[in-house]
């Protein structure tokens, strides 16, 4: 049974009572009035699917009252009842779009009946056709929310993959220039091992007011250097070897490094400032790799600051605490933005000749990457430079060999979050 609610209208309690005893079986809930000013205002406070109303009425003409309802219940169905004098009035009325249809007094009731329960049949047709105009918008609403979290992911996507592609070109880089790296060093380090040994043997026989003392100590400090470039070859070949694992404060390990280099940063004129909480979660590294990264890192910073400056070093956790970040934060002379793509390959520098392998960078990148973290950078000319590490932290102890099954410990949620801030 369709629930509809339809209102009867006649100035005649007679005429009202007879609709009622008709449509009484139908299952309909019936209002009914004998006032058409009353039956406007009930109209505003109930709703109403059908109206059956009277043409002829003292107040006002059926046709007046239903196009005053037509403005309150749009919706509604609107039936007159009228006589045969009534007619073109009835017709004027279903012409101007105020009446569905019209019935002749007196009425058939099975004619009655049936034309009430075609005019519910329209209002649920109309009710359906709203509710489903209403889940279609809700399905669009839905549909462009879906849209628009899948463009979401694909972009995401797009990025981990473009970030991965480079990740791993990169890594086959440092694979192929590391085997490399590692054949021509060994090659010239015993060659340079001995020149160094017979040159410091010469100068001990040698006086210090001949010339030749002079050339021989320039030939000592070109080996040297020569044997540091090796030294930082070896290294760069090194990576990839399984680091020794062990627990550490991030705190203890900036600590650590700032006993071996924070004297020369001073002589330097170089201020630094630490802000590396004591209860950062730990991490599990290889003590001796790790500070090789930060004095790199600030051996870095203290080239960019020929005159002195600041550096900051500032710890925090970041993912809800999973991962380790630790900037090394300059006032040094920047890097231009051309060269921040490439500032991790090795052999390149912005230095002057002599001044840097291009190693440097190369090899802390590498030993973040056995860590299972990441180095990021960010800088502009004039502005300094800022170099951050991402470390996976463990706020359980676990042992390495379970650090090293990890396929990714820092995840592109933290490096968007920190990257996000610089």
């Amino acid at each position: 049974m369709i629930q509809a609610t339809i209102l009867l209208i006649d100035d005649e309690e007679h005429i009202l009572k007879s609709l009622r005893r008709l449509f009484r079986k139908e299952g309909y809930e019936l209002l009914a009035s004998n006032d058409p000013l009353e039956a406007l205002e009930l109209m505003k406070k109930q709703g109403v699917d059908v109206i059956i109303c009277d043409q002829r009425m003292p107040e006002m003409t059926g046709s007046e009252l239903l196009a005053a309802a037509r403005e309150i219940r749009p919706d509604a169905i609107r039936i007159m009842l009228t006589g045969y004098t009534d007619l073109q009035s009835a017709e004027d009325a279903i012409n101007k779009g105020e009446v569905w249809r019209f019935l002749l007094k007196p009425w058939n009731d099975q004619d009655l009946r049936n034309t009430v329960r075609q005019a519910v049949m329209l209002v649920e047709m109309k009710r359906a056709q709203r509710r489903m105009v209403a889940q279609i918008r809700a399905q669009n609403i839905e549909l462009a929310r879906l849209s628009e979290q899948l463009q979401k992911k694909l972009k995401s996507s797009e990025q981990k993959l473009e970030h991965y592609d480079t990740h791993i070109a990169r890594t086959e880089k440092l694979a192929s220039l590391g085997l490399m790296a590692g054949g021509i060093a060994h090659e010239l380090n015993n060659p340079l091992g001995g020149i160094l040994t017979m040159t410091q043997l010469l100068l001990e026989d040698t006086s210090e007011d001949s010339p030749t003392h002079a050339d021989l100590k320039e030939i000592e400090r070109a080996t040297l250097h020569s044997r540091n470039v090796i030294s930082n070859l070896l290294s760069f070949a090194r990576q990839g070897r399984e680091p020794k694992l062990e627990e550490l404060r991030p705190k203890d390990v900036i600590d650590g490094v700032l006993a071996l280099v924070g004297h020369s940063l001073e002589i330097k004129d170089i201020i630094v400032e630490v802000d590396v909480p004591g209860d950062l979660p730990a991490i599990w590294g290889d003590q001796n790799r790790l500070h090789q990264v930060f004095i790199n890192l600030l051996t870095n910073a203290a080239q960019a600051m020929q005159r002195g400056g600041t550096v900051h070093i500032k710890g925090r956790s970041v993912e809800e605490g999973k991962t380790i970040a630790i900037d090394v934060i300059d006032s040094g002379i920047g890097i231009s933005s051309r060269y921040l793509d490439k500032i991790f390959d090795p052999f390149f520098t912005t230095k002057d000749e002599g001044q840097g392998t291009g190693l440097g960078l190369s090899v802390s990148y590498g030993l973040i990457k056995d860590h299972h973290g990441e180095i990021l950078v960010a800088s502009e000319p004039d502005k300094g430079a800022k170099f951050t590490v991402l470390l996976p932290a463990n706020n359980a102890r676990v042992n390495g060999k379970e650090l090293r099954e990890r396929e990714s410990s820092v995840s592109q949620d933290a490096l968007e979050s920190v990257s996000g801030n610089e």
